[in-house]
């Protein structure tokens, strides 16, 4: 199997990976697609899109990684996208990917794609986890009573995919549908089905069956009551619509129907023996992780020791990457010899500076995207929104709002979009509204740089204090927005605990790497180009930085950044924050210099840095004496700390809440947040420093 382009005459197929959340579904798409991945978002929405190709000796296959849904209802957008890639793109073979070790569950969502009589394969995931578990699965006697291939596979260990190849190439060659088993109903909703059927079935678009569009209308399903309104005419959609309110109906019955269809097809499919992998073990350890207290402490302890160990990594980096820097200007500036000196400083003050920040910052993101990735794979993340769940009820939330804050640490844009996963509107909107508290790694990175630049042997203490200022605004903006805003209850968490699983390393990386390629490709982007209008506006007319237009735009905003003790150049740093956070200090590196033998802010660091000696270096205390004061500093990383979200996260916030009101309330809200928190700490610093 290789993953290379498709020959001019080699078929194409395309296979659709579906399935529940925790089935293995990602890592399978990742074991067929390898560095084949393209990951965007699908048209006109902001959920991802994976998609990859892999071949074989005959065809060239597009993979398309359809997003994990526990129904193909229309109640969130990727349940939405799924079905609907389903029916209107027609593709050649659909791979569901079920747990083997939760067969009932996880066969829920393979029952409703074969109600849609399309080419089905299903892929027994987890093979390993139901024999450790005790339970022995004849797939022969599957495969008979559900009328598809049945594949078992451990997609962690690679164990089957071989076979599940040769399965897709066998599906995919068909020139009819591959026979999916009848999928009927029975009891009280047999009568209602069989005369909606018969009403609609003349009436259906193209690609819909008309077997699952009926049970969709009787479960009530707006979007698809609204295709065939539209479709039959109002005077015999009135009909049907009838029809269903005098019979049996409702999402609960079909349900039901749909749960007893798949105990009837996996009776006798399963053995169950004596469990032989140590469970107890894993229950005692489970019922610590979600202990009210004991868990709590761990998964905070889990979170700290993750992000130490980015932090580590990304400060790492500084210090290999310095020498290059360092290297580069001097190399530039000796090729150049004083000529074309506009051209010079461009490359030594803002190309350079460019590169040198956004690999320095990227390496910190990518720590993060690790260690979600890992906490994701394992099976752990659910456990943490779940001791979580206490603390989410004294705020207004509950446990579900855990996940998408926690993404916020990698990245505000998916902190507001996890919160599709909450049911109750009050509570998305005001998730998505706290989700801007959260420090995404460009806030981190930049207040660990400042903090540990200005405050030495105290910095710990200043961390801490930010710390609890966050969890402090955290309560009070909750309680703030949730009594007033938004009044009403917070809802009761209604969620799965999936079982653990071993980590697969390929899968994280494969997290980790493909969005952080996404992080270097958007955001180190903008962050270049923001660095190089610093530079311009900072360099001309005149080619010097105080009678520059920079200057004078901050100079103009500098009465207000007075209150804050922060100069027009560090209340210049301040407001790129709004087009980028790692942009602050990107800034703050054009600004101040980057030069390696001038003395200036970011030589000295990179100095101090490459030493080990980075508190007690006399050449960063003579510099910090006359650039920026202590209590500007502390001002600036908590201004900054409570910021603005920048501008992406503001336009995911309108896409999400489709309100200009709300989006424009979270801007002024957290402008003013950020002014109040930076007077307060200067204040503060003034009488400390």
């Amino acid at each position: 199997m290789s993953n290379i382009a498709a020959a001019a005459n080699e078929p194409v197929f395309t296979v659709a990976v579906a399935g529940q959340p925790n089935t293995g579904k990602s890592t399978l798409f990742n074991t067929l697609t390898g560095s084949s991945q393209h990951v965007g978002n699908w048209p006109g929405k902001t959920v991802e899109k994976k998609s990859g190709i892999f071949e074989t000796d005959h065809a060239v296959y597009n993979v398309v990684d359809l997003p994990g849904t526990y129904s193909l209802s229309a109640n969130s957008q990727e349940e939405l996208i799924a079905r609907e890639f389903i029916v209107e793109q027609r593709p050649d073979l659909i791979v569901v990917v079920v747990d083997a070790s939760q067969l009932e569950r996880s066969f829920y969502m393979a029952a409703e794609v074969m109600a849609m009589r399309v080419p089905v394969l299903i892929a027994l995931n987890m093979m390993d986890v139901a024999e450790a578990q005790g339970k022995r699965i004849d797939v022969g006697h599957m495969e008979a009573a559900l009328g598809v291939r049945v594949v078992p596979m451990t997609a962690s260990r690679q164990e089957g995919v071989a076979d599940l190849i040769e399965a897709i190439e066998a599906g995919s060659t068909r020139g009819d549908a591959m026979e999916t088993g009848t999928w009927g109903i029975d009891g009280a909703l047999r009568d209602t089905f069989g005369e909606v059927k018969g009403q609609v079935a003349d009436h259906l678009p193209d690609g819909y069956h008309p077997d699952w569009v009926v049970l969709k209308l009787l479960e009530h399903d707006a979007k698809l009551g609204g295709v065939m309104e539209k479709a039959m005419g109002a005077d015999r959609w009135g009909a049907v619509r009838d029809r269903m309110a005098t019979g049996m109906s409702g999402l609960t019955a079909v349900a039901e129907a749909r749960y007893d269809w798949v105990l009837k097809r996996l009776h006798g499919c399963v053995t169950t023996l004596e469990a032989n992998d140590g469970r107890p073990g894993r229950g005692r350890f489970d019922r610590f992780a979600t202990h009210p207290v004991w868990g709590a402490l761990f998964s905070v302890g889990v979170i700290l020791v993750g992000f130490f160990l980015a932090a580590c990594i990304g400060f790492s980096c500084v210090g290999l990457l310095q020498p290059v820097t360092t290297a580069s200007i001097g190399a530039v500036e000796a090729a150049f010899a004083g000529a074309l000196p506009v051209l010079c400083d461009m490359i030594t003050q803002g190309v350079i500076p460019g590169v040198f920040m956004v690999f320095c910052m990227s390496s910190f993101v990518f720590g993060i995207l690790v260690l979600i990735g890992f906490l994701e794979d394992i099976g752990y993340l659910p456990r943490m929104a779940y001791v979580a769940d206490i603390l989410m009820n004294r705020i207004g939330l509950h446990g579900k709002s855990f996940m998408p804050l926690f993404m916020g640490f990698g990245c505000n844009i998916a902190a507001v979009m996890g919160t599709r996963v909450i049911d109750s509107s009050r509570q998305r909107f005001l998730t998505i509204f706290l989700s801007s508290l959260i420090p995404c790694p460009g806030v981190m990175v930049t207040c660990a740089f400042i903090v540990t630049i200005f405050f030495g042997h105290v910095a710990s203490l200043v961390v801490v204090a930010m710390g609890g200022a966050l969890l402090l605004q955290l309560l009070l903006t909750s309680l703030l927005v949730g009594r007033t805003v938004l009044p009403g209850t917070s809802t009761g968490m209604v969620m799965e605990l999936p079982p653990y699983h071993r980590p697969n390393a390929k899968t994280i990386w494969s997290y980790a790497w493909l969005h952080y390629k996404g992080y270097l490709k958007k955001g180190g982007t903008l962050i270049a180009a923001i660095i190089l209008m610093v530079w311009a506006l900072s360099y001309f007319p005149t080619g010097n930085m105080n009678d520059s237009y920079l200057a004078a735009m901050g100079k103009a905003l500098e009465p207000l950044g007075q209150l804050m003790g922060m100069d027009w150049k560090l209340l210049t740093c301040l407001c790129v924050a709004f087009f980028s956070k790692e942009a602050a200090l990107a800034a703050m590196g054009v600004i101040y210099g980057l030069h390696a033998s001038d003395g200036s802010l970011m030589s000295v660091v990179m100095e101090s840095i490459a030493q080990g000696q980075l508190a007690s270096h006399t050449q960063l205390a003579d510099f910090l004496a006359v650039s920026i004061s202590r209590p500007s500093a502390l001002a600036f990383v908590f201004a900054i700390l409570f910021s603005i979200p920048c501008y992406s996260t503001v336009g995911v916030i309108y896409f999400e809440t489709k309100s200009m009101k709300w989006t424009v309330g979270t801007v002024a809200y957290y402008s003013l947040l950020s002014f109040v928190w930076g007077v307060l700490a200067y204040r503060v610093g003034l009488l400390l420093f």
